[in-house]
């Protein structure tokens, strides 16, 4: 049986992915195919590569919010995403999808022709970086005469580019939508991360109900896609709520 795993964007929760990743190990469940977009592009191409859990946890707890930022005038971004490139070429040193394990599926937004590009072949880094552009954020990334944002704006819980080829999908969500709180919408990161939860709700909504096993809980939706600190909660977080879907 073929076993397709999806990882969803969601920032900085991404750590709910490698919590996730944990508990499907230790019940031997082995994706034979991962789709991931934005911050699940991110931990699901390590993964394939062959990097663990532990030590995605590890690095991510070292990382600091900052160091995503090279802020420059934003003509169209507040930064770029120079230290994911850094951190791909780190642990992926060959950059091309077939070098992976696992095969990978990521997702961008051509900004150009408006439409969702697929990737799961060439050269990794670029795309990977596309994959989790989120707009208003970070610049677009330049690719073959096109411009490219986060996959998330058109489908934020990948499913589809690999039902078919998949006998069993196991989905990681992390933008459930809940009721947000005033001081939650307040300040310029919070209001952009409600925002595009909100934008993606239909066509996550739809992906789901293409979804075998789905990994979520609206506990998550009080974390902030911006902020880092709270990495081992969102870790936990992942792991137990796995736990709880796997039984």
């Amino acid at each position: 049986m073929k076993i397709g795993l999806v990882l969803s964007g969601g920032g900085a929760r991404g750590a709910f992915h490698i919590g996730v990743l944990q508990a499907l190990e230790e019940v031997n469940i082995k994706p034979d195919i991962i789709s991931g977009t934005s911050v699940g592009a991110i931990i699901g191409c390590l993964y394939s590569a062959g990097v663990s859990p532990a030590t995605m946890l590890e690095t991510l707890l070292k990382t600091k919010w900052y160091d995503f930022f090279s802020i420059k005038y934003p003509k169209n971004g507040i930064s770029d995403l120079k230290y994911v490139h850094e951190m791909l070429e780190q642990f992926i040193p060959i950059n091309d999808f077939s070098s992976l394990r696992i095969p990978l599926y990521i997702t961008a937004t051509n900004l150009n022709s408006g439409k969702l590009e697929i990737f799961n072949s060439g050269e990794i880094y670029r795309r990977v970086v596309a994959s989790c552009a989120v707009p208003l954020v970070f610049r677009p990334v330049e690719m073959n005469e096109s411009f490219y944002l986060d996959g998330g704006i058109l489908l934020n819980l990948p499913v589809q580019p690999i039902r078919e080829i998949c006998d069993q999908i196991i989905s990681v969500n992390l933008m459930p939508i809940g009721v947000s709180s005033n001081d939650k919408l307040d300040g310029y990161f919070n209001l952009i991360s409600r925002v595009l939860e909100l934008s993606v709700d239909n066509h996550t909504t739809a992906q789901k109900k293409l979804t075998d096993i789905l990994i979520e809980t609206v506990e998550i939706a009080k974390y902030s896609r911006f902020d880092l600190k709270p990495t081992q909660e969102l870790y936990d977080l992942g792991y137990a709520t796995a736990k709880l879907a796997l039984n």
